[in-house]
């Protein structure tokens, strides 16, 4: 950007090539554009554009669980720049030479919390039974600290449920649905938060059955 003052010039105005120019606070100001955008499409930058739209989708609908399951993150990052950093090299698989998301690959929770051990997954009456082993935790977690659970449906509905560890050695925890069958459900996953929510566990792909 570049500003006249030349008395003799007067007001600016108007456009010509690539320049724009008006007048500001008594200013005559004159702004450039570039003649030509360089938008290079090589196969590479096609693809990373794909994934990225990919990833961007899929964290719009699990934000409310992204935000929870990254709290061990350097500094300067949030928790969106960190499930794309995680999950950008390694959640991607091609089926008929279409980039699209591996759900078991799929990362919506890391940290250094011991990882949830499913005994099994089931659905009932009204809604998704996880049982997991807690006695497999200690003494890292203990019954004050959290397991979160979740699961997308097909309709892009997210089912969550958030419940303190618990003292039995075979906890359960529920996601409330009813009417629900097994090929409704596209994803389902659970994993720990620490009671002050500054750590997490890695997530665990969960699958359901009938």
């Amino acid at each position: 950007m570049s500003i006249a003052e030349n008395p003799l010039v007067g007001r600016m105005k108007g456009s010509m090539a690539n320049f724009t120019m008006y007048t500001l606070n008594g200013k005559n100001v004159v702004r450039g554009k570039a003649f030509k955008i360089n938008d290079a499409k090589t196969v590479s930058q096609l693809v990373i554009r794909e994934q990225m739209a990919l990833l961007d989708e899929k964290y719009q609908s699990f934000a409310s669980i992204i935000r929870l399951g990254f709290p061990e993150r350097p500094v300067g990052l949030n928790s969106q720049n960190m499930f794309i950093s995680v999950n950008f090299s390694t959640c991607f698989e091609v089926i008929d030479e279409i980039q699209v998301i591996s759900y078991p690959l799929l990362a919506l929770s890391q940290g250094s919390l011991p990882k949830v051990k499913v005994k099994d997954a089931f659905i009932e009456e009204e809604g998704i039974i996880l049982r997991y082993d807690t006695k497999s935790l200690s003494p890292e977690v203990t019954r004050f600290d959290e397991i979160i659970a979740c699961a997308e449906l097909n309709t892009g509905s997210l089912l969550i449920a958030r419940q303190f560890i618990g003292i039995d050695d075979i906890g359960t925890i529920k996601l409330n649905h009813t009417d629900l069958k097994a090929e409704k459900i596209a994803c389902c996953y659970v994993f720990l938060r620490s009671g002050d929510g500054k750590l997490t566990s890695n997530s665990v792909y969960v699958e359901v059955k009938d």
